[in-house]
């Protein structure tokens, strides 16, 4: 089965399948103390059957969203997903935020806590960019991250992202609205290709 996406040297991103595996994994990965600090803190922990209603439809091509595996040597270390912004208009004038048109959005965190800080998010979010740019013609590539989020987002900065807006998103930490940051990345030279 050849669902990988993108690659560069030994980081691999592929389409996550509607198999149990991947969905254990998620569950994994979702409930462990380094993700839950920052992805939905306010949610009860993540089940197996949550995980298939979660990410199911994107998997079987029911909505514009793509869930991908993040795989480090052969071994899967993370999540990520990417979406066009333009289907989020409501979302987006809900925290009253504007992005270019026709941007892309990705979410993303790295499962594995032995390899939290070894570059692999900078990695990533410059692999999947680059792949927004060149197969879905992004005119940028946008993502929301919590303001206390530090590490993140020294890793988006050093894939060439911006910060450019702070909003309080729709997840919640403690019952109130976290307080966010909006970061880009341009598409290089600025205009976007055809899709």
């Amino acid at each position: 089965m050849n669902d990988v996406i993108a690659t560069e040297g030994n980081l691999a991103v592929r389409l996550m399948r509607d198999e149990r595996a991947d969905y254990e994994l998620m569950v994994g990965w979702r409930n462990s103390p380094h993700v839950r600090e920052w992805w939905d803190p306010d949610d009860p922990p993540l089940t197996l059957a949550e995980a298939m209603e979660e990410f199911g439809p994107s998997l079987r091509g029911d909505d514009h969203t793509t869930s991908c595996i993040v795989d480090v040597a052969g071994r899967p270390v993370g999540f990520i997903q990417y979406y066009p912004w333009d289907d989020e208009a409501e979302y987006l004038a809900e925290v009253g935020v504007a992005v270019p048109a026709s941007a892309w959005g990705i979410d993303l965190f790295i499962g594995e806590p032995d390899l939290i800080g070894q570059g692999i998010g900078t990695r990533l979010v410059r692999l999947v960019s680059e792949h927004l740019f060149a197969e879905k013609g992004a005119s940028a590539v946008a993502l929301a991250t919590e303001t206390g989020n530090a590490r993140a987002q020294a890793a988006y900065v050093k894939a060439g992202m911006r910060t450019v807006q702070e909003f309080h998103d729709t997840d919640t930490r403690g019952g109130q609205r976290v307080e966010s940051f909006l970061m880009i990345r341009d598409r290089p030279g600025g205009t976007a290709g055809g899709q």
